[in-house]
C-alpha cells in the first residue's frame, strides 16, 4: 500500500479523533490513572467475572430461581395449614403450565367449561374462598 492510499484510509479516522480532541484526552488521563493506581487490572478481572457469571446462568437457572423467589414471597406465617399450602402449591403449579396465552371465551365456551371436572372442582374452591373472603371484610 502506498503511503497516499495510507494517508488517504486514516483521513476519516484522523477526522474523528480531532472532532473529539477533548474526550480522547479525558478518557487517555481516565486510562492511564486507572492503570497508575492498579484499578485498571481490577477492572479488567471484575469484567471478566462478569462474562463467566452470565455464560454460566442459563435460562432455565434463571427460571428456576425466579420461581423459588415467587414461592419463597408467597409463603409466610399466615400460610402455615396444610390447606393452604396444598392450594398455593397447585395454583402455582397450574401457573407455570399455563405457556400458551389463553383464548377468549364466550358465553357458548364457558358453559362447555362448566361440565369439566376440573374447572367444576377449581371454581368450588373459588367460592368457598370468596366466602371466607366475604366473612373477612
Amino acid at each position: 500500500m502506498s503511503e497516499e492510499e495510507t494517508v488517504k484510509q486514516l483521513e476519516p479516522l484522523l477526522k474523528k479523533i480531532a472532532e473529539n480532541q477533548e474526550h480522547l484526552i479525558e478518557a487517555i488521563d481516565k486510562l492511564v490513572w486507572l492503570e497508575k493506581s492498579g484499578n485498571l487490572d481490577a477492572l479488567l478481572g471484575f469484567s471478566a467475572l462478569i462474562k463467566i457469571v452470565q455464560d454460566s446462568i442459563s435460562d432455565a437457572v434463571v427460571e428456576r430461581n425466579m420461581e423459588m423467589l415467587a414461592n419463597i414471597g408467597l409463603i409466610s406465617t399466615k400460610f402455615t395449614s396444610d390447606r393452604a399450602l396444598v392450594l398455593l402449591n397447585a395454583l402455582g403449579d397450574a401457573i407455570c403450565r399455563c405457556e400458551k396465552e389463553p383464548e377468549p371465551v364466550g358465553m357458548v365456551g364457558l358453559m362447555k367449561a362448566l361440565r369439566e371436572p376440573e374447572v367444576q372442582k377449581a371454581l368450588g374452591m373459588l367460592l368457598n374462598i370468596a366466602r371466607e373472603l366475604g366473612k373477612n371484610i
